[in-house]
């Protein structure tokens, strides 16, 4: 799924009312430095656990505004921008999501999220008509541990009755789902959407691809 308008759209509103206008490249600069600080800290747990996400996500929204004019984010905006996000219409699935989860239903495969997320994915998987799909989910909020770490892989191969060379992680970062997946000892495909990885051998541009790629044929035969 993606948020529908997309974050920079909604952030630069917010940021605005806020009192502090900003340009779209300005603010996509803001957002890409606050996200990569987040990864450099390598915080297994980057969400704070359940108890915690209030505080990570007015960090990380001071880090963006203080990179734009040094400023803090107001309570008000930070609660809009809560609201907007934990709401399942700010959020679109996209198309090939849902035949393509029915079609590996259909062939006997057990279906799992392992995500980077805070605690809200869940009630969001649901309000999008999707939870049911899954045997289980890896929330890394909820299982205060997340991707590129083994554990959180592990966990969700265990609750599906699975040993990790049993399982194919299919994810759209390399670092979190490609390579922590293949480190985890699990298969491994890239959804590169937008073709920024042309060099990684086991790699998908829509999801709809895994029901004809050879990586499924021995599970499903």
């Amino acid at each position: 799924m993606h948020p529908d308008p997309p974050v920079e759209e909604v952030y630069g509103r917010e940021l605005a009312e806020d009192g502090c206008p900003v340009s779209p490249g300005d603010l996509h600069q803001a957002l890409s430095f606050a996200w990569e600080a987040v990864r450099s800290e390598a915080d297994p747990n980057r969400y704070g656990g359940v108890r915690g996400e209030g505080a990570f996500w007015r960090a990380f929204l001071n880090r963006v505004r203080g990179r734009l004019d040094g400023g803090r984010v107001s309570e008000a905006a930070f609660d809009r921008l809560a609201l907007h996000f934990r709401n399942p219409s700010s959020w679109a699935v996209y198309p090939d999501v849902v035949s393509t989860l029915d079609a590996l239903a259909l062939r006997g495969f057990t279906l799992a999220v392992v995500s980077n997320w805070d605690s809200h994915l869940p009630r969001l998987l649901e309000g999008l008509g999707l939870v049911d799909r899954f045997a289980t989910l890896a929330v890394s909020a909820i299982e205060e541990t997340g991707k590129p770490g083994s554990a959180i892989f592990h966990r969700a191969c265990a609750r599906t009755g699975v040993a990790p060379s049993e399982a194919l992680h299919v994810g759209d970062s390399l670092a979190e789902d490609y390579e922590g997946a293949r480190a985890a000892g699990l298969a491994a495909v890239l959804l590169d959407r937008h073709g920024l990885h042309p060099s990684v051998p086991d790699r998908i541009q829509n999801l709809s691809e895994l029901t004809s790629s050879a990586i499924l044929r021995p599970a499903a035969s």
